[in-house]
């Protein structure tokens, strides 16, 4: 049966809505929302819809939200929606004007049903057995918050790119202590996408947790805060996600100068924000990531001060090697001698594991 609903509020509105079952007329099902953002992604929005309905668990909603796109993106969104005859629910939200990637996900947020929320990006595709896989574990334990399956890369040209990460494996991590070793280990590289993670709604509202908007690098900082508060996630090694990665991609179109300020934004906030008690795990994970963005640009009092409280967070009797670094990148020239100075420092200074 297909819906037509619109309303208006706070600058979105919603229009075309398939609907073939309620969500919550059974308690006991467990319902999720997907979430996808559509912007400009003509080429790409088809394949990426048809593998939502290629799920061999639908029961879900999918949410697309219309970032005032001004290509044919959401016609294409509506001619696939109007030929599917299935159980999925399908709405379409739409933005009075463009307001970026976190937005589009905060209103899929604010408009979520489910009990667990996943994110997909636009341009890449989700396995055909993604819900299914990651919701075998929240079945059998519903007082799971997160399950994080695995991920492949592609390149433009369609040729894998080998990312899968060696460490990943099954596992039951149900103490917050547990989490905050899978997100703090250097080692293990948890990635800090926020896709491919299916997420408890109510830990999600419970929490207030929304993506900052106007900003690049958005997941890493919602990673941050989600893993400030997670005390009960579970990894499983099978891939249900696979990412594309596009010359047009924002993080692509963007000039290096300009991603680089972002970067080193979600530092300084990340900075200001260092959990009492684990300062020097949080500097020591998010440095790396700090420092590459910082000798991208000028040299500014404000990610001085940044450079500073991660030097604050990091004792040099315990992180010699990161305070090496950290005061070269304060004081080295911003130019190509003090990269060059840099990168010869990295090289003489790095950890045994890294």
């Amino acid at each position: 049966m297909l819906q037509i609903n619109s309303y208006k509020n706070e600058c979105v509105s919603e229009s075309f809505v398939t609907f073939e079952l309620d969500m919550h007329e059974n308690e006991d099902i467990i319902t999720i929302s997907l979430i996808i953002p559509v912007y400009n992604v003509s080429r790409y929005i088809e394949r990426c819809l048809k593998s939502v309905i290629k799920q061999t668990y639908n029961i879900f909603e999918c949410i697309l939200v219309d970032d005032a796109s001004p290509d044919d993106s959401i016609a294409i969104c509506e001619r696939i929606i109007a030929a599917y005859d299935g159980p999925i629910t399908f709405r379409i939200l739409h933005h009075e004007h463009n307001r970026g990637l976190s937005a589009a996900r905060n209103t899929g947020i604010d408009a979520a049903t489910g009990d667990y929320i996943l994110f997909i990006d636009s341009d890449d595709i989700i396995s055909n057995d993604c819900v299914e896989k990651l919701m075998a574990p929240v079945l059998n334990n519903k007082n799971i918050e997160m399950v994080i399956g695995e991920h492949l890369h592609f390149s433009n040209n369609g040729l894998l790119d080998q990312h899968k990460s060696n460490w990943r494996c099954k596992e039951d991590l149900s103490s917050h202590d547990a989490v905050r070793d899978l997100y703090l280990t250097i080692d293990r590289r948890l990635p800090p996408a926020a896709w491919n993670k299916l997420t408890s709604r109510d830990f999600i509202n419970r929490h207030q947790l929304r993506f900052k908007e106007g900003m690049i690098w958005e997941d890493t900082l919602w990673t941050f805060f989600e893993m400030k508060y997670l005390s009960h996630v579970y990894t499983i090694p099978d891939v249900t996600y696979f990412y594309y990665n596009h010359h047009d991609s924002i993080c692509k179109g963007t000039p290096q100068n300009v991603l680089s300020t972002h970067g080193c934004l979600v530092c300084d906030i990340i900075s200001t924000n260092f959990t009492p008690g684990e300062e020097n795990r949080e500097a020591a994970k998010h440095l790396e990531r700090f420092l590459y963005n910082y000798f991208g640009i000028p040299q500014s009092k404000r990610f001085q001060d940044t450079a500073r409280r991660f030097a604050k967070a990091l004792p040099f009797r315990k992180y010699p090697h990161e305070r090496i670094l950290l005061w070269a990148a304060m004081w080295l020239p911003h130019n190509e001698t003090g990269r060059n100075i840099f990168k010869w420092l990295q090289k003489k200074n790095k950890r045994p594991h890294a």
